[in-house]
């Protein structure tokens, strides 16, 4: 208590061991910022976490935070995770394993579509009492692999010029040729 805490160092220390998942176990998690920041800092991919949170710091709030680092590779002991609850394992549905696909190969054969000859979109479906109509198209890696060049930290995303490229191909398809203004409020992960 008399001497300082060096958080930065502790931390920094731990990442040149190699350690890269910090869970934060608190009623609120205010450290959290301060790790991805050293982490950032020396450029270091890290997973940083908090258990709980003020105000809904329940048993729901801690098996997200579990969720959360399942679903990033960390191993959860689960059985321990829901020992005392009314929990059990379910069989999960096999239709899944069958290798078997359920949906149209193409978004040409969706009834009332017409083909429409674009890299990115397959199909236009017209819009009942309005005039209008829906371009409709399939993102893949496997049907636009060049979209793999255009990766942030690791996750695939859809370039800006791609939504550029879609609004633009609706408006020459019901007349207005201009694109001037085009606001993104997210990115969109492919």
């Amino acid at each position: 208590m008399r001497e300082t805490v060096e958080f930065q160092s502790a931390i920094e220390g731990l990442l040149e061991l190699g350690h890269t998942v910090f869970v934060e176990a608190s009623p609120h998690p205010v450290l959290t910022v301060g790790i991805q920041d050293t982490a950032d800092a020396t450029d270091t991919d890290v997973l940083v976490t908090g258990s709980l949170r003020r105000d809904g710091g329940d048993l729901a709030s801690f098996l997200t935070a579990l969720a959360r680092l399942h679903v990033r590779g960390v191993a959860v002991e689960w059985r321990e995770a829901f020992s005392g609850l009314d929990a059990h394992v379910v069989d999960l549905p096999t239709y899944a394993f069958q290798r078997r696909r359920f949906w149209a190969a193409s978004l040409r054969q969706t009834p009332g579509a017409a083909e429409f000859d674009h890299p990115l979109l397959g199909a236009v479906v017209p819009l009942p009492d309005s005039g209008g109509g829906l371009l409709t198209g399939v993102l893949t890696l496997a049907g636009q692999p060049w979209l793999a060049e255009h990766s942030v930290a690791g996750v695939v995303l859809f370039p800006g010029t791609g939504f550029v490229e879609l609004v633009l191909q609706a408006g020459l398809r019901w007349g207005c040729g201009v694109v001037e203004e085009l606001t993104l409020e997210g990115p969109l992960v492919v």
